[in-house]
């Protein structure tokens, strides 16, 4: 069996796996290799799961034994015109990774940030959020695409969304409207500036509420932000994923909307009715 399958047969059964089993599932998907290589005993040590787990997780994917499974890598391996290169320095070396592989790995990506994402902070967030007079949404940089998208998406429930930075206006005054009874989202994924850490740190000297999202190896603290939201951002060539983040904004936004109830659906209802009476939206298909 090749890693395609066995990762297309991890993907397949991902929902119906168990913590534990997913522990072996992600092992497995971010290097395939580790079957040839390793004993059950190991890799149930590797996974921090039991051997029992380890047997029924294969069981699971269609085979009868851990060895069976293992037969078949180590068969397929050894008829290969050539050695097998590790699977991130294969992808490395072909300029693109195999696409099972980058949905392996965003999956990985969103399943392990939301088992780390609490959810006593996220309804803090979202309770910011709604009690908010006004909404700052944060991005420079590479974080700008986030930002954009996460008021695209607010400015439909919420009637008084601010961005920063705006093209053409002075960061700096823009933000001095910001009052204590305001909230931002702030966005912190990969490289950050100094603005980003400025405003933030600004923003809760303010009073404001500041929810911060960001990747695994931001530090975060009290000093810029009241609410860290961390989000595995790993990925397998040469760009980040930026998967969890995405789901994780639209995911506040949703719940912000529920939050508010009947004000968001009304100003939902409004924008809709501007649009049927200016006669913005094109009918059927394009």
């Amino acid at each position: 069996m090749d890693e395609a399958t066995l990762s297309q047969r991890i993907l397949d059964a991902y929902d119906d796996l168990t913590r534990r089993e997913r522990n072996l599932a992600d092992l497995l998907l971010e290097d395939p290799d580790t079957l040839v290589l390793k004993s059950a005993t190991d890799l149930s040590a590797q996974a921090g799961v039991s051997k029992a787990t380890t047997a029924r997780f294969f069981q699971r994917l269609g085979y009868p034994t851990y060895k069976t499974a293992q037969k078949i890598a180590r068969s397929d391996e050894a008829g290969g015109a050539a050695p097998k290169l590790p699977a991130r320095a294969a992808q490395r070396k072909a300029g693109r990774g195999d696409l099972a592989e980058h949905l392996a790995n965003d999956v990985q990506n969103l399943v392990r940030s939301i088992e780390a994402l609490r959810s006593d902070e996220l309804a803090r967030a979202i309770q910011s959020m709604a009690h908010a007079e006004k909404l700052w949404v944060v991005g420079f940089g590479d974080n700008y695409p986030l930002a954009h998208f996460a008021r695209a998406l607010l400015i439909r429930i919420k009637a008084d969304v601010r961005m920063i930075p705006i093209g053409g206006f002075s960061v700096p005054e823009e933000f001095a409207s910001i009052q204590p009874t305001d909230a931002m989202l702030a966005l912190g994924i990969g490289r950050k500036t100094r603005s980003l850490r400025s405003i933030m740190r600004s923003a809760v000297h303010s009073g404001a509420q500041v929810i911060y999202l960001t990747d695994q190896a931001s530090r975060g603290g009290p000093d810029v932000a009241h609410v860290t939201l961390r989000c595995r951002t790993r990925g397998i060539s040469v760009y980040e994923s930026v998967a969890a983040p995405v789901s994780l904004i639209t995911y506040l936004c949703s719940a912000l909307a529920l939050k508010l109830g009947a004000t968001a659906i009304d100003r939902l209802q409004f924008i809709e009715n501007i649009h049927d009476e200016w006669g913005d939206l094109v009918p059927g298909d394009l």
